[in-house]
């Protein structure tokens, strides 16, 4: 009878485990607009979503944070107001935050159904990174090497984005329109020699030697190359892209901010990964097409 009982115990434990939602910390780095976050209570991976201190993700993201004690709940307001744009209470995978109706011409309240909710860990609130992010209009991009999860804001995106296709950070869309970091397929704005920049006539296609350049380049080799070198490299990537998919860089120079951000996090984690590869998925460009180098 003992031993029986002494079964059913376990099995309570195993199945009381099994239903927990289980926490460990998240490896990576979060930054907003290229900017980190710095927190002194790093980031949990719960139920598989990243969940951050709610307090240092909204200030990061220009938002306040108001804690009502006695209903354990959680609001988000634009800088200066009181009016929540989101709020989450404690345990509950019910959330609420302001979406802009175009229909309507004005902002609704818009339920959401959350797979990790709010919670508290040694006395600090934890909210799910992407869906605070997404419900204020962030773009949120995750690097799978480093563990890095990139935050981009409205402003950033279009300040960064020419009038081509896109809708992510160096994304591209389907519908002709939207905006995509640092490309577009309109032709439009200068370019370095080499680059169709009107839109007129041929790009100059890359030679089997300069393909194989660029595919063979690593976070090691182009940390050491020189800002001239450098900016030979993503000349290259732009007459690359155009001609094979007539995408079309706008900003060189801030292609060269954003590799060399994510080499230096490379570097940072001991990740020595190709350049070209990281490229294509920062700006969400199918490296496929050029892995052959047909």
């Amino acid at each position: 009878m003992k031993k029986i009982k002494g079964l059913l115990w376990v099995a309570l434990v195993v199945m009381l485990v099994l239903g927990m939602s289980v926490s460990v910390f998240a490896k990576g780095n979060i930054y907003v607009d290229l900017q980190e976050v710095v927190s002194d209570t790093p980031p949990q991976i719960i139920n598989d979503r990243t969940m951050v201190p709610v307090r240092a993700i909204t200030e990061m993201l220009g938002y306040d944070v108001y804690w009502h004690e006695d209903i354990r709940q959680v609001d988000v307001c634009e800088k200066g107001r009181t009016v929540p744009v989101i709020v989450m209470q404690i345990d509950s995978t019910e959330a609420y935050y302001t979406k802009y109706d175009a229909e309507l011409g004005e902002k609704v309240v818009v339920k959401a159904t959350l797979d990790s909710p709010a919670t508290i860990i040694n006395s600090r609130t934890f909210v799910p990174l992407r869906f605070i992010s997404e419900a204020v209009e962030y773009v949120v991009e995750w690097v799978e090497e480093t563990e890095d999860v990139y935050l981009f804001s409205p402003e950033y995106i279009k300040n960064h984005q020419g009038e081509g296709k896109g809708g992510e950070p160096g994304g591209t869309g389907d519908d002709g329109k939207g905006e995509g970091l640092g490309l577009a397929e309109d032709g439009k704005g200068e370019a370095p020699e080499g680059i169709n920049a009107d839109g007129k006539g041929e790009v100059i296609p890359l030679s089997y030697e300069e393909m194989e350049y660029v595919l063979s380049q690593t976070t090691e080799e182009w940390l050491d190359m020189t800002k001239e070198e450098k900016d030979n490299y993503v000349v290259l990537v732009g007459r690359w892209w155009e001609d094979y998919e007539n995408l079309i860089v706008e900003d060189y120079e801030d292609m060269v901010k954003v590799i060399d951000h994510q080499m230096e996090q490379y570097q940072k984690n001991g990740v020595n990964d190709y350049v070209f590869y990281t490229i294509c998925e920062i700006y969400d460009v199918d490296v496929t097409v050029y892995a052959t180098m047909d």
